[in-house]
């Protein structure tokens, strides 16, 4: 069935009513993997979980996420943003319900975030997908990008900080996902009840019409097999890889690293947690306004609009994380973890971005594929951090090997990726329309 087809109202969904929801939608997914931090410093001290086991809790969710990555943005392409959010977020909320059921059974425990990880595969491809085809503009995209992704930073804040409150008002990790379980099971319900009765959202009015957006929708769709095998997007993969590699390291491990490393108390550690994405939210929305502003200002050529914000974000994580992991104040510790998350937004939202600006119609297969390819980054980011620390005594190794991997794939993507219209980096279609200058 395709993604307009279960009812016949023709009517698409409002825009601005699906922006939000997938915006609301994406901090729920974020806290709901990040949460789990907090559980696990706990549970740490009660079952006498190592750095390397709560590692290994911690990639469980990427193991899953990983897997259906590739399948997740062809299901968003193919289902539609509308039932890809619903059926996407009732899936994870389920498993985050029943993750405390026996944090003593390790392999239990695994496999619950190993589920999570998969059911919230499709969804950000879906968000994206959903921006390319209700948004032709170029000098509009980077703005709504930003903000439907922008639940990816503030996601975590309210994951650890109210994780945090769960756990002080309680004294039990179990009411962290009992709570965050049940508002994502009766979201997805009430949105679908909403959502079914319209078609996926569509460029509206004049802005169907212009040549940019009937320019997009001409674009024919090219074979998976050559989303993997073309040199031309190695780059671009690479690049991405070292986002979630850093972003998870931070996202995972950062209340342990405040309470046993930096020894201020958990329940400090996570609100302390939560500043850094809050700051991220902000950065994140302001590198989509300045895209936008630099793709009507003219400055396009070879995705300048888009790689200016990469070079930024890396040159702003690295010089910061190296000042985090080798002071001896906390407080300056915890100030340039703030200014890193917020070089990791300048970072992450380019390449989501750069999908729905080369592949209108395949926005949420590209994104997946880019995305799997992170998320390697994130499955082996938590572990080998944890390896690291527990060999090292310290936090500072595995930081400065999370700046070294920012900076060599920032500078790949940056100068060997062509940015060009997917059927342009796959030798495809060389009739359909090129990218406006």
């Amino acid at each position: 069935m395709s993604a307009s087809t279960d009812r016949s109202c023709g009517r698409p969904i409002n825009w601005a009513v699906t922006a939000t929801v997938f915006f609301v939608g994406s901090v729920l997914l974020w806290a709901d993997r990040t949460n789990f931090s907090v559980a696990a410093a706990a549970w740490a001290k009660e079952y006498g979980w190592t750095p390397s086991t709560i590692g290994k809790m911690l990639s469980a969710f990427s193991l899953g996420y990983l897997i259906l990555q590739p399948v997740g943005g062809w299901i968003a392409d193919k289902a539609g943003a509308r039932r890809t959010l619903a059926g996407a977020m009732a899936g994870w909320s389920l498993w985050v319900l029943l993750t405390p059921i026996a944090p003593s059974v390790l392999w239990l425990t695994a496999t619950f975030r190993v589920l999570l990880g998969a059911f919230e595969g499709p969804y950000i491809p879906a968000s994206v997908a959903a921006v390319a085809r209700a948004i032709p503009s170029i000098s509009k995209r980077g703005r709504f990008s930003a903000f439907v992704q922008s639940g990816a930073q503030l996601g975590p804040a309210a994951g650890v900080f109210f994780a945090g409150l769960i756990l002080s008002a309680t004294g039990s990790p179990v009411w962290i996902f009992v709570v965050f379980g049940v508002i994502g099971l009766v979201g997805a319900a009430a949105w679908w009840s909403y959502a079914k009765n319209f078609d996926d959202p569509v460029p509206e009015g004049a802005h169907a019409e212009t040549a940019e957006a009937k320019a997009r929708a001409a674009q024919a769709p090219v074979s998976v097999r050559l989303l993997l095998t073309s040199p031309a997007l190695w780059p671009f993969y690479i690049g991405y890889f070292a986002l979630p590699y850093c972003q998870y390291l931070f996202l995972t491990w950062l209340p342990q690293y405040l309470s046993h490393y930096r020894h201020i108390p958990l329940i400090q550690a996570s609100a302390l947690s939560a500043l850094p994405f809050l700051v991220a939210f902000i950065a994140v929305n302001f590198a989509g306004w300045g895209m936008d502003w630099l793709a009507a200002a003219g400055w396009r050529q070879g995705g300048f609009h888009r790689k200016l914000f990469v070079g930024l974000g890396a040159i702003i994580y690295a010089a910061t994380t190296l000042i985090a992991a080798t002071t001896e104040s906390n407080t300056l510790a915890v100030t340039m973890i703030i200014i890193a998350n917020a070089g990791l937004s300048f970072y992450v939202i380019p390449y989501w971005t750069t999908c729905t600006d080369i592949a209108p119609n395949q926005t949420g297969t590209l994104s997946g594929l880019m995305n799997f390819f992170g998320i390697l980054g994130a499955t082996l980011s938590p572990y080998l951090t944890g390896v690291i620390a527990e060999a090292t005594g310290a936090f500072v190794a595995p930081l400065l090997l999370a700046v070294c991997i920012m900076l060599v794939a920032a500078t790949i993507m940056i100068v060997f990726f062509p940015y060009r219209p997917l059927h342009e980096l796959v030798d495809e279609s060389p009739q359909a329309a090129k990218l406006p200058a």
